[in-house]
């Protein structure tokens, strides 16, 4: 999960917002979309890869 209050976990929070980059003529917002959508995509690897080391140990 993340630990970003302000990345969003669901599908409709992440259509949201990429509908109002696609929208606006802003490069920033684009870019800063880009980088939430790679942080979330690495906690929950993250995540995963911790719970499997996890069950490994056990």
């Amino acid at each position: 999960m993340s630990k970003n209050p302000e990345i969003p976990r669901s599908v409709d929070e992440w259509a949201d917002r990429i509908r109002k980059v696609s929208a606006a003529d802003d490069p920033q917002a684009a870019r800063k979309l880009a980088r939430d959508i790679y942080r979330a995509a690495q906690e929950d690897l993250d995540a995963e890869r911790a719970r499997a080391e996890l069950e490994r140990e056990e």
